[in-house]
């Protein structure tokens, strides 16, 4: 497939069939991962491979839904960063996407999953060191049916143009929401968004 065929193919997949990806599929999506750029080329991502339990348990704890349903889920970590940009999570962005876009070449569908508990309690049932940041799950595997194209917001040409950016309320509140060291999970389960792909 064509780099540009490949780019264009992309888009995320929330239902999957129930074949599971096999480990020398995991190798490549990994390795995919890792050559992506890093802030001065520190490469400090770590994977997590999470057991069916473990994916059970997430989504328990206000997961969106899709990590239970993935049959392979993938937690991303980046040491943290004390960087007023970032560095760790542009960083790990550019490995998740170096995956997603391998898992299309593939035949495999992937989403990125940022909808996920409270890190104190992601980093607790994971037992995740405190020196790394919890960036995403990236869930992968067989597409149950060929994902439809999803237009674009805008052309390239559009967005040339730095327009000035509005405040919303809905951007105060969801600003202070994702800042809440004790969200409840009953409250993370009621306003997961539901997809068709």
């Amino acid at each position: 497939m064509d780099f540009d065929d490949v780019i264009r193919a992309r888009r995320s997949v929330r239902r999957f069939t129930e074949d599971r990806v096999d480990a020398d599929t995991l190798c490549k999506l990994i390795e995919a991962g890792v050559q992506a750029p890093s802030a001065c080329n520190l490469q400090g991502w770590r994977f997590r491979v999470l057991g069916e339990e473990e994916q059970r348990r997430m989504v328990g704890l206000g997961a969106a839904s899709v990590v239970e349903r993935a049959p392979l889920a993938v937690v991303v970590l980046y040491p943290r960063s004390s960087d007023a940009y970032h560095d760790e999570i542009q960083s790990a962005a550019a490995c998740i996407q170096n995956m997603l876009l391998k898992a299309t070449e593939l035949g495999l569908g992937g989403c990125w999953v940022c909808h996920l508990p409270a890190k104190w309690r992601l980093r607790r049932l994971l037992a995740i060191p405190f020196h790394y940041d919890i960036s995403a799950c990236v869930v992968f595997g067989y597409p149950q049916h060929e994902p439809r194209p999803v237009p674009r917001r805008s052309t390239y040409q559009e967005l040339f143009e730095l327009e000035r950016p509005r405040v919303t309320w809905r951007a105060v509140a969801k600003f202070l929401y994702v800042r809440q060291p004790f969200r409840p999970a009953f409250i993370e389960r009621r306003f997961t968004r539901r997809f068709e792909n």
